[in-house]
């Protein structure tokens, strides 16, 4: 069995979240990733030991963004590192790198450095606010251009509450999918037409693509959407958030008005079926809080573990509102194969990449140990032709990171 991607080289020049996240992607999927990072690493490895992360002395950042991948540790800012960037950038299928247009000028890897010594190459970028306009060189981070700047921040702030803040990587993480299959739309183009390109993507972008449905009614002159307090909310029925008797939550959503009657059987409320009051969706809409009281009363007397069984008994469309650490023992998740064991590490799990591909004679590659800073310098290095000499000299003069 082999990946899908078996055979297809990856050069990426990236820190932090979205950028390498893509390229974790296509290492599941198969393909050869050569990380490129200074000789102290990239930022994103001590990750862990931010202010307001999960406390941990287990590096689990870098288990995201750099398991399965090769290190190569190169001071990009010395002409000696900048020539052997060019050297593996002409033996790769794909350039990818989140550095500012600034930098790689700097550093001397924009897309025309890259093009001039591998024309075939699929050099894939992303970076906060898109390649154009007034912002296309600010510094930005999904917080800032994924989530306050595209409308996401103000549409989740709460009635009459501040803005809440996200999940760290919320944005980076649905961003590097984009990108993944930017490159992926390069390699099929390549594949087409024997031609190399420029593949791109933001967080601003993706931000905006998340927040769509009230982009498209902004669009469309509708005014913006109504805020609410959870026991507020006008649809009882669909998107309604009720607090059990143990202060847990769940969520329901029936979409389907001739549901209706089976969720008051559920919940054990079989008189509202014969209420006038809400006999078509038009009248529950109308009493929409009266019907939200009766199914909070009825939910709020049952602690989770109840309500859960007797709504999936039911089959009603449901979810309970978990933890994240509830996520790491979720039955079903486990049987998806959501979080697998990485090879080496002692029965350490991480979190699988999100594209599923089933053809006979192609599987994912199983998870593997980030590399260490480095680790791969030498090896790569002579492959492109340097003798031990070479990488000695370099190694002493900081040009170069090999593991000590």
């Amino acid at each position: 069995m082999t990946g899908i991607l078996d055979g297809i080289r990856v050069v990426e020049v990236a820190s932090m979240a979205a950028a390498p996240s893509a390229t974790v992607i296509l290492a599941d999927l198969g393909a050869e990733v050569i990380k490129i990072e200074p000789l102290s690493g990239d930022l994103w490895r001590y990750g862990h030991k931010l202010t307001g992360m999960p406390p941990s002395d287990v590096p689990h950042t870098t288990f995201i963004q750099n398991r399965t991948k090769k290190s190569v540790a190169l001071d990009l800012k010395k002409p000696e590192s900048q020539e052997v960037l060019r050297k593996l950038a002409a033996t790769a299928d794909v350039f990818l790198t989140n550095s500012p247009r600034k930098v790689q000028e700097l550093l001397k890897h924009t897309y025309e450095d890259i093009k001039a010594v591998n024309p075939r190459v699929i050099y894939a970028s992303v970076n906060g606010f898109g390649l154009s306009g007034p912002d296309k060189d600010a510094p930005g981070f999904d917080m800032t251009a994924w989530y306050a700047r595209t409308g996401l921040m103000e549409e989740l702030r709460p009635k009459d509450g501040d803005p809440v803040l996200m999940a760290v990587g919320g944005g980076d993480m649905g961003t590097a999918t984009a990108l993944f299959s930017a490159v992926m739309t390069g390699l099929f183009h390549r594949e087409r037409t024997g031609k190399g390109s420029m593949v791109s993507t933001s967080l601003m972008h993706n931000g905006l693509w998340s927040n769509a449905s009230f982009l498209q009614a902004a669009l469309a002159g509708a005014p913006p959407m109504q805020k609410y307090q959870r026991t507020e909310w006008p649809n009882p029925v669909t998107g309604g958030v009720y607090k059990t008797k143990d202060d847990r939550y769940i969520i329901i959503v029936e979409l389907n008005p001739d549901n209706f009657d089976n969720l008051c059987d559920a919940l054990g409320i079989e008189h509202c079926k014969s209420n006038e009051a809400f006999a078509t969706t038009e009248q529950r809409a109308k009493n929409h809080q009266a019907l939200f009281d009766e199914m909070q009363n009825s939910i709020g007397t049952h602690e989770l573990s109840k309500i859960k069984q007797r709504l999936k008994s039911f089959n009603v469309n449901f979810s309970v509102v978990q933890t994240t650490e509830e996520c790491t023992r979720d039955e079903h998740m486990l049987a998806n194969a959501c979080f697998p064991e990485v090879e080496g590490s002692g029965g350490f799990r991480t979190i699988d990449s999100p594209i599923q591909i089933q053809s006979e004679g192609v599987d994912r590659v199983a998870p593997k140990n980030p590399p260490a800073i480095g680790e791969h310098t030498l090896s790569e290095l002579m492959a492109l032709g340097y003798s031990e000499e070479d990488i000695k000299a370099m190694a002493e003069d900081r040009v170069i990171g090999v593991p000590r």
